[in-house]
């Protein structure tokens, strides 16, 4: 099913890229082709670089993409946002009076919503609430990927540190662990030429894997979902905050900054994973508490729910 900007349900704009992060188009997609079962969905990435990655990977989902907001002169009833930065085109949604769900990280990029849905473990700026906006804030909002099934665990360990310039620290990581007798498997990201694994590579590096050493992006919240436990690494700030209220929840265990982090603290984690088999399921049992994997169904009613007001409004409005 596809549909054209102008007669769409629902228009998800998103954008994305190195700097920005994949994966804010990475549940974009995931949000458009869940919705586009019962509604027709178009998504509108922001940039070239967002909209060669979702064309690339998911151009025969059953949702539709156009190449630049000015390609479509009204925008549908219900328009939802993922942006990390303010954009103009916030000014357009209120201007044409779609109704408006925004998508946030950490508190960051707040604007005038009629809903806001932030699934993160913390935030750096606090929300306040208002009578005109309704906030769904934590990780059981977090749009995160199926839970896959856990089956008996191996001596690999699933190195996910995506590509670009993260791409050598991840290379430096699987050397350490191959010296200590473990098989990683190294996931390469989005960027530059190397190839990314596929999702049903990935999924068999989930169920499998003894543990994963991951960033602290949408990734971490998928292995949490599915009871993977995770050593998590940050590659700045921001994402440190994410791994450290993790950690002080007692879900991962967190090695610091990547740029910064050296063989003896990632050892010590890693000594803790392969001996510590009461702490590991702690670890295992308090990320699937805290990060369900049934975000992306709440976050699908939200929607619909919106979907449902916006029709209300009209009915009123010609009334």
């Amino acid at each position: 099913m596809t549909s054209s900007p102008n007669k769409a349900e629902i228009g998800i704009i998103v954008d994305a890229g190195p700097q920005l992060g994949y994966g804010h188009a990475v549940r974009c997609v995931r949000l458009a082709r869940a919705l586009a079962k019962e509604n027709s969905v178009v998504v509108y990435p922001l940039s070239q670089r967002c909209k060669d990655f979702v064309t690339s990977n998911w151009g025969q989902s059953p949702i539709s993409f156009t190449a630049e907001i000015g390609d479509c002169p009204q925008l549908p009833p219900l328009v939802i946002t993922d942006l990390r930065e303010a954009h103009g085109i916030m000014a357009t949604i209120h201007r044409q009076g779609s109704r408006h769900i925004s998508i946030h990280d950490l508190g960051l990029a707040q604007c005038h919503s009629d809903v806001a849905i932030d699934g993160s473990i913390t935030n750096l700026f606090p929300y306040q609430a208002g009578k005109d906006r309704e906030l769904f804030l934590g990780p059981q909002y977090m749009i995160t990927r199926e839970a896959v099934h856990r089956n008996k665990t191996t001596k690999t360990v699933l190195v996910t540190l995506g590509g670009g310039s993260t791409a050598y620290l991840a290379e430096t990581v699987s050397e350490q662990l191959s010296a200590l007798g473990l098989a990683p498997i190294m996931t390469r990201g989005f960027v530059g030429q190397s190839n990314p694994v596929s999702d049903t590579e990935f999924a068999a590096a989930m169920s499998s894997c003894s543990f994963a050493i991951s960033g602290s992006g949408v990734t971490l919240y998928d292995l949490l979902a599915s009871g993977v436990p995770t050593i998590a690494v940050a590659f700045d700030r921001l994402q440190l905050r994410t791994a450290e209220a993790f950690h002080q929840l007692g879900a991962v265990l967190s090695a610091g900054l990547l740029d910064r982090l050296s063989a003896s603290p990632l050892l010590r984690c890693v000594k803790e994973m392969l001996e510590n088999r009461p702490l590991v399921q702690r670890i295992t049992d308090a990320g699937q508490m805290l990060v369900d994997g049934k975000g992306l169904s709440r976050v699908v009613e939200i929607v619909r729910r919106q979907l449902w007001l916006t029709s209300q409004v009209k009915t009123f409005s010609a009334c």
